[in-house]
């Protein structure tokens, strides 16, 4: 016999339908997104949410090693005062500062500069190195690192990257300096003065990441977001020696990325993580035609389906349908119905 599907939703920290979401029978509790702004303290804001969701669990979603833009997103490169030449793909990019290229009425460089919330190294001798934004539906090259932590792109990406949005660098060279951001410090503080003790991890790869955890508070419950090919082998290898309260969570979002968009690479993916937890969550890219319509399209019900066919019982949905009270409460009515 089948389990009843459980949800847990992203809710925007100021939403002044909160209380409407907290009240669906089929919510069991809430992820806050913490690259959110806030008006006030973490600490006053999470007492808040608190006061109007009760009993329901409210889940910190940590940022990890997770390469983010910090909050100021993205701005044109003013510098160097020479041109440089790359290729890319054989073919010859210049970056000329006297040169921009035209987008309708604006004027853009053809390169543009990111700020990140790591430090980062990579090998960059072979030449520039693609990089996915906007769960890689765009991209554009990184030609060079300055400090650690600014990037500087080429050929994209198409539009004004925001503060706290991923960036998936998938080559095998690359290193991410330290784990828990200055951000992720500060939730975990505020969250222990307030009681809170429910903790997701992104890009969750080695054991050290849960000690970690555990270290800054011992009374942790995790989810431990699976989120690269490192977190699929060190979930199905090592999550058993982690002790309890521990578990998984199918990070659809960033995983179907960095695996590769193909069925023989996220299918196993996903067998895998259920398989090591029985009991993991799968999350984002969930019921996503509701970002541009009223109406579900097929393949996003029978997506969920299949998903609970094999095995998963409890569904996050992310960030991209959350804003709006309507479209949100319709995807709980669609997922109540498949539940």
């Amino acid at each position: 016999m089948r389990k009843n599907l459980k949800v847990i939703t992203t809710i925007p920290p100021y939403a002044p339908f909160i209380a409407d979401i907290a009240g669906h029978p089929i919510i069991s509790g809430v992820r806050l997104n913490t690259v959110m702004p806030l008006k006030g303290s973490i600490e006053e804001m999470l007492k808040r949410l608190q006061s109007i969701l009760g009993n329901k669990e409210i889940w910190i979603d940590l940022k990890c090693r997770q390469i983010r833009t910090s909050h100021g997103g993205s701005k044109f490169f003013n510098s160097p005062q020479s041109i440089r030449t790359y290729e890319i793909r054989g073919k010859t990019v210049v970056l000329d500062p006297s040169d921009p290229r035209t987008h309708g009425v604006l004027r853009t460089p053809p390169w543009a500069e990111l700020e990140i919330t790591h430090k980062i190294s990579l090998d960059l001798s072979k030449g520039p190195v693609k990089c996915y934004f906007q769960d890689g539906y765009d991209s554009a090259y990184l030609v060079e690192i300055i400090d650690g932590n600014r990037l500087i792109m080429l050929d994209g990406p198409k539009r004004v990257v925001g503060g706290g949005e991923s960036i998936n660098i998938l080559d095998p060279t690359l290193a991410i300096e330290g784990y828990f951001t200055e951000t992720d410090h500060a939730y975990i503080e505020a969250a222990k003065k307030v009681g809170i003790h429910t903790f997701m991890l992104s890009y969750v790869e080695q054991d050290s990441d849960i000690a970690d955890m555990r270290t800054l508070d011992p009374d942790a419950k995790i989810l431990a977001k699976i989120e690269s090919e490192k977190g699929i082998e060190w979930a199905a290898t090592r999550l058993g020696q982690c002790g309890p309260n521990v578990s998984l969570m199918a990070a659809r979002g960033d995983l179907y990325v960095e695996v590769g968009p193909a069925a023989n690479r996220i299918l196993p993916a996903l067998r895998k993580i259920i398989k090591a937890d029985p009991n993991a969550v799968l999350a984002s890219r969930i019921l996503t035609s509701l970002r541009n319509n009223s109406r579900p399209q097929c393949s996003d019900i029978t997506d969920i389906e299949c998903m609970r066919l094999m095995g998963y019982n409890t569904i996050m949905v992310g960030d991209d349908i959350c804003f709006d009270k309507d479209t949100l409460l319709l995807s709980l009515d669609i997922l109540n119905a498949i539940g």
